[in-house]
């Protein structure tokens, strides 16, 4: 196998674990915790929450010690996989929230270091075309455990048995993972080619605005991420079609991910961006505006098609921010979209909860997609004086790495 398709491999099945399964499979497996396990709206937000505190946790870990990328997937992979089982094995509310604050550390590592591993070989090997494979490692998560519990659940499979068993499961593609990981670490990266080194652009806008819209997008895409199942037995009144929504939208992410590198690339990160917000915003609306099986699922294939490609092209953007290394900008975008996601949950079910329905809260995140579409629409005075030109920022690579710092206030406008 290639190298560059083993590294992309590689990163694919982090995503996969790190998010798609320690992230995204409480989504399928809250209808069933309230089923079997008493689980309350209110704390299954919570639940979802917790593991996006644990998220924020290990983004502000990674920007404030640096540490090895070989290390930090090894310790993320054990950490998914010891709380994915503990799960399964715990049986109370606050055991549960621990183990899902640990998932979400662990999630960050892999996210983090993960993807600046990933796409530094592959930028350096030539091969970024391979980044949109790396990327759908979130959706194929998704879509796995989506189907597995949607035609297992029928059997009256418990939620405790599920836990315990994608637990199980991710150890043999944990053990690939880091077999590709040790390989990369014995053989040195490949140097940057003419062809990767004369594809660099400047970015597209200055990195404020990148933050802001990445965390309010953070807010917006977790309502229905998490909900999803809910809002469909909400909207249609058909159970048993709930736990189907959900690989649809993993299967949508998946499509839409492998198909942006094949966009023409004179429609830059932020143009594209402002399309994935116009999609979510649409998706979200037409969910509460249409509430029949063909309007649900045209509105979860708008917002699932987005939901990853909106991460592959942030953090182009941040590659082009912090050419030389952007490991730690990586980290400040996720932290800043950490914090949307721990809002979102506690938010949506509150208010579900007060008004006995998900629209409200699907209204509110349409508002804050539309706000997020206004950032990421926006071009600063320097970039549309200098059209094509280098920015000051890709000259001076440190100046975005320090992003988040007393130092970058001087250039975070840079374009």
């Amino acid at each position: 196998m290639r190298p560059e398709l083993r590294t992309a491999l590689a990163g694919m099945a982090m995503l996969a674990i790190g998010l798609g399964i320690s992230r995204f499979l409480l989504t399928p497996l809250l209808p069933l915790m309230q089923a079997d396990a008493g689980l309350s709206l209110a704390a299954g937000g919570w639940l979802a929450s917790s593991n996006l505190l644990g998220y924020l946790a290990g983004a502000l870990l990674c920007m404030a010690v640096p540490m090895p990328a070989r290390f930090a997937v090894r310790a993320g992979l054990a950490a998914v996989i010891a709380s994915t089982l503990c799960m399964g094995l715990a049986t109370s509310l606050p055991a549960w929230l621990c183990w899902r604050v640990v998932g979400g550390i662990a999630s960050a590592g892999l996210m983090v270091h993960g993807i600046a591993w990933s796409m530094m070989r592959l930028r350096a090997a030539g091969s970024e075309s391979l980044e949109g494979l790396l990327f759908t490692g979130t959706g194929v998560g998704i879509v796995a455990s989506g189907v597995l519990v949607a035609l297992l659940e029928p059997f009256g499979v418990a939620s405790r048995a599920f836990w315990i068993g994608f637990g199980l499961l991710c150890i043999p593609a944990a053990w690939l993972v880091w077999r590709a990981v040790d390989a990369a670490a014995t053989t040195p990266a490949p140097a940057s080619t003419p062809a990767a080194t004369t594809a660099a652009r400047a970015p597209t806008g200055p990195a404020w605005t990148l933050a802001a819209m990445y965390g309010l997008l953070g807010f917006a895409y977790v309502v229905p991420a998490t909900f999803l199942p809910l809002i469909a037995v909400e909207q249609l009144h058909q159970p048993a079609l709930r736990e189907w929504f959900w690989p649809l939208f993993g299967g949508a992410t998946v499509v839409a991910t492998l198909a942006v590198p094949w966009l023409p690339a004179r429609i830059d990160n932020r143009a594209l961006l402002a399309a994935c917000c116009a999609a979510m915003l649409a998706g979200i609306l037409l969910c509460v505006a249409w509430p029949t099986i063909a309007g649900l699922c045209i509105g979860t294939v708008l917002i699932g098609s987005v939901t990853m490609p909106i991460v592959m092209l942030v953090m182009r953007e941040a590659r082009l921010l912090a050419p030389r290394d952007p490991t730690r900008l990586i980290a400040t975008l996720t932290t800043v979209f950490s914090v949307g996601q721990i809002i979102g949950p506690i938010a949506a079910a509150w208010m579900a909860g007060r008004d006995h329905g998900f629209d409200l809260p699907m209204l509110v995140a349409a508002s804050v997609t539309a706000l997020a579409l206004g950032f990421s629409l926006w071009r600063s005075p320097q970039r549309a004086s200098r059209g094509t030109g280098v920015s000051p920022i890709l000259r001076d690579p440190r100046a975005a790495v320090a992003l988040g710092t007393k130092d970058a206030r001087s250039c975070i406008d840079c374009g």
